[in-house]
């Protein structure tokens, strides 16, 4: 099982759960202080030439302005009155903070109004007769949630459930913060995108959600950030939310233990800094990406965790990963996937193109799970392998073990592309490459990413080390084969996790 961050770790945590919620297409707080509408867009001749604009560009202009700017507008004149009154607005009240309540560190002051801000959030939602493009809630919701026991939370979501509001935003810090989310959630049926962070419990709306019948008809993406549900609630989500395309977990420690997922219409779900005792994708035939990330700020896992991670009727899933051979005992349609289970419709997803996994090659069992795992995935064109570190070395495998190791249908027919992150030259890890170099016969190219970052002695010493690799006999005929060596790219992010138009998010 998975502990929290202990108090040093807090902040990295936090800092990593506030880079999964998504941003706005507005300016930062600071260049929309900067703005200014002195000009009026009046030219030099003195011409209104903003004035001539039609009124429906004039709208697409205020919509995307920070609140308070927008609400200025109406005071221009009787038609900019009636386009601010016709715009669906953008609402995010880290616009309606002072300047120096936004530090650049991410910290929250505790001499901040929180009441002015509160009552700043009630005018803007009062006011404007909606619908709202977007309303962003991430500094004030737990002002709000305590508030005459939460009665000004519930006053806001009944307002954005009665106006409609396409994108909805809600994050109660600091972390942790014992407060309720409101069952007053599930009213707001104009939903597309909801992201819940750092809630205490979901108790309140249980009921609702058994009622049944269709809660969300238009969500298109949902987001749980630290947020206590428990996995029939989660379950149920996805049964009232016929729409839902992209569903993600974020930061839950084993809470749920248990997560279900099993929808017609998700095309996406991501399981980021979180585990489970079982994650059990079972009926999705849409899915086309699993994302698994377990990796959290402080978080430690007991040597005899495990996630049973069962794949079941998911003919379209094409992205699958990281599996983390030490965390991940994999199941597929019900069958315990082993060292040496024989390949069969039963134990392998042929739709997947993309795989990456995590192994560490200093523990025996792990890499020596590795070839039955590619043997579940036939058709893999682009394998990403991340080599972890052992804290307590088991045995390695050498190359005797990899030349004895029986066909792999992947590496004879499809694997184009190999990727190895964190290389630290071990020869348990020269062996695994060597063993690709002279089995994957359609390879075009491998990608050597350095775990030293930046330091050109390692580079150099690493290169060495890869020379015998390279001169060993290849099963590949292509005569543009390359061997690419590398320091550190990219960061993965959950943005790249998360973005559909990447084709590969592990290419970083």
């Amino acid at each position: 099982m998975a502990s929290p961050p202990p108090a040093p770790g807090r902040f990295a945590f936090m800092e990593e759960i506030f880079a999964c919620i998504p941003t706005q297409p507005l300016p930062s707080p600071a260049a929309a202080a900067a703005a200014t509408f002195s000009d009026g867009g009046v030219a030099d001749d003195g011409e209104d030439r903003i004035s001539r604009l039609a009124d429906a560009l004039l709208s697409d202009i205020v919509s995307r302005l920070p609140a308070k700017d927008a609400a200025r507008t109406a005071a221009l004149s009787p038609r900019w009155r009636r386009v601010w009154a016709a715009t669906p607005l953008v609402l995010d009240d880290a616009h309606l903070l002072p300047p120096e309540d936004q530090p650049e560190d991410g910290s929250r002051r505790s001499g901040t109004n929180w009441r002015a801000i509160a009552g700043a959030v009630s005018r803007v939602l009062t006011a404007h007769p909606g619908p709202f493009r977007s309303v962003h809630l991430t500094h004030v919701c737990n002002y709000a949630a305590l508030h005459d026991g939460g009665a000004l939370a519930r006053d806001w979501l009944r307002i954005a459930a009665d106006k409609g509001v396409d994108d909805l935003v809600l994050v109660c810090r600091p972390w942790p913060f014992e407060a309720d989310l409101p069952a007053e959630i599930l009213r707001v049926a104009s939903l597309r995108r909801l992201y819940l962070g750092l809630w205490d419990d979901f108790t309140g709306s249980t009921k609702a959600l058994r009622g049944g019948g269709v809660l969300f008809p238009r969500l298109l993406e949902l987001g749980l950030c630290r947020t206590d549900f428990e996995s029939k609630e989660i379950d149920r989500l996805l049964q009232c939310s016929p729409l839902l395309e992209k569903l993600a977990l974020v930061a839950f420690p084993n809470s749920p233990s248990s997560v279900r997922v099993r929808s017609r219409t998700l095309r996406c779900v991501l399981f980021w800094m979180s585990v489970a005792e079982e994650v059990d994708v079972r009926v999705a035939p849409r899915l086309e990406r699993l994302i698994l990330w377990s990796e959290c700020p402080g978080a430690h896992f007991a040597d005899d965790f495990r996630t049973r991670l069962n794949i079941g009727y998911v003919q379209e899933l094409k992205v699958l990963g990281y599996l983390d051979l030490r965390l991940h005992a994999l199941e597929i349609s019900n069958t315990v996937i082993e060292a040496g289970t024989k390949p069969s419709p039963y134990t392998t997803v042929p739709s997947v193109k993309i795989l990456a996994l995590k192994v560490r090659f200093g523990v025996h069992k792990e890499a020596k799970m590795l070839p039955s795992y590619l043997r579940c995935f036939p058709n893999v064109v682009a394998l990403h392998i991340m080599s972890d570190k052992a804290d307590e070395p088991t045995g390695k495998l050498n190359f005797k073990f990899w030349q004895e190791t029986g066909p792999i249908r992947c590496l004879q027919s499809q694997i184009k592309r190999v990727v190895f992150k964190n290389f630290r030259g071990n020869r348990s890890e020269l062996a695994f490459l060597r063993f690709i170099w002279e089995r994957a016969q359609m390879l075009h190219k491998m990608v050597i990413v350095l775990a030293d970052g930046d330091d050109p002695a390692s580079m150099e010493q690493m290169v060495a080390k890869l020379k015998p690799v390279a001169s060993a006999r290849r099963a590949s005929k292509d005569r543009k084969l390359t061997i690419l060596v590398r320091n550190g790219g990219c960061a993965w992010s959950f943005n790249r996790a998360s973005d559909l138009s990447m084709s590969d998010p592990f290419d970083c």
